[in-house]
C-alpha cells in the first residue's frame, strides 16, 4: 500500500522522492542513526595518500547502485541530503504523519481487511528478452548537465556548511579534508579523494541520488575556499563531466 513521505524532502524535486524518503525511514528505523564522525574514514584515506599521494580519484558507485553498494553510514547521508535542501521545498510541499502515526494507521487497515495482505506474485518473465535501446555514446554521457531549480537552491547550502568546517584547517593537507568531509557527514564514496595542488587541496563531491545530477567541486587552502556546482549524468563519475564553465 502506497504511503506519504513520512518527512519533507527536496533533494530531488522529481518522481524518486517518496521511493527515497520511504527508503531513508524504513532504513533508520531498522538499522539505527550511525555517528558521521567516523575517523577510520580519515585513516584510511591518509593510509592512501601516504602511499600513493598522486593516485587517482577513488572510483564512486553511481547513484541507481547506491542502495545496494554503499556503507551502513549511506542511510544517515541520505537523511543529511533531505536536511539540507529541505529550505528549498515549495511552501505547499506535502508532508505525512510521522512514523508511529503511521504504524497505527497500518493496524487498522490490516484489522479492517481481515488480516495482513498477501504479497503479490511476481509477474513471469517473457519468454524473449525485451529489446533494449542502443547504448549511449561515453563522450556524450560526459557532458555537463543542466541543474534542476531545486539542485541550484541546495547547492550554496552545502558550499556553505563545506566552508565553514574547512576554516577550522589553516593548512590543510588532504587527509584533513576527507576528514572534514566526513564529519560533516558525506560518506567516504562519495568523497572523491582530495588531491593537493601548489597551494591548495581539490576535492569533488557526489551528491547524485536517483535521478539528481548535483555534483561539487572545491579547492581549499583553509583560509579561502572555493566550491563550484555542476550537472552530471548517473552515467559517470562527477569528476569525469566536462565541464562548459
Amino acid at each position: 500500500m502506497r504511503r506519504r513521505l513520512t518527512r519533507k524532502s527536496g533533494l530531488l524535486g522529481r518522481t524518486a522522492l517518496p521511493a527515497l524518503s520511504a527508503l531513508c525511514v524504513l532504513g533508520l528505523a531498522a538499522c539505527g542513526t550511525e555517528q558521521s564522525g567516523d575517523k577510520g574514514s580519515a585513516a584510511r584515506a591518509e593510509g592512501r595518500i601516504a602511499t600513493s599521494p598522486a593516485s587517482p580519484a577513488t572510483p564512486v558507485t553511481t547513484p541507481a547502485a547506491s542502495e545496494e553498494t554503499e556503507g551502513a553510514d549511506f542511510l544517515p547521508f541520505m537523511e543529511l541530503l533531505l536536511d539540507v535542501a529541505e529550505p528549498c521545498l515549495p511552501s505547499d510541499f506535502p508532508t505525512a504523519p510521522p512514523p508511529e502515526e503511521l504504524a497505527e494507521q497500518e493496524k487498522v487497515e490490516e484489522r479492517e481487511l481481515g488480516g495482513t495482505v498477501p504479497p503479490e506474485e511476481p509477474l513471469p518473465l517473457p519468454d524473449a528478452p525485451m529489446p533494449t535501446s542502443a547504448p549511449r555514446d561515453p563522450e556524450d554521457a560526459k557532458k555537463e548537465t543542466e541543474l534542476s531549480s531545486m539542485e541550484k537552491c541546495e547547492a550554496p547550502l552545502h558550499a556553505d556548511r563545506i566552508t565553514k568546517a574547512l576554516k577550522k584547517n589553516p593548512d590543510p593537507t588532504p587527509a584533513q579534508v576527507a576528514m572534514t568531509l566526513h564529519d560533516l557527514g558525506y560518506v567516504e564514496e562519495r568523497v572523491h579523494t582530495p588531491r593537493p595542488s601548489s597551494d591548495h587541496v581539490e576535492f569533488t563531491l557526489d551528491l547524485r541520488l536517483m535521478d539528481s545530477q548535483l555534483c561539487l567541486s572545491g579547492t581549499t587552502t583553509g583560509t579561502r575556499t572555493t566550491i563550484e556546482a555542476y550537472g552530471g549524468s548517473p552515467e559517470v563519475k562527477c569528476q569525469d563531466v566536462r565541464r562548459t564553465s
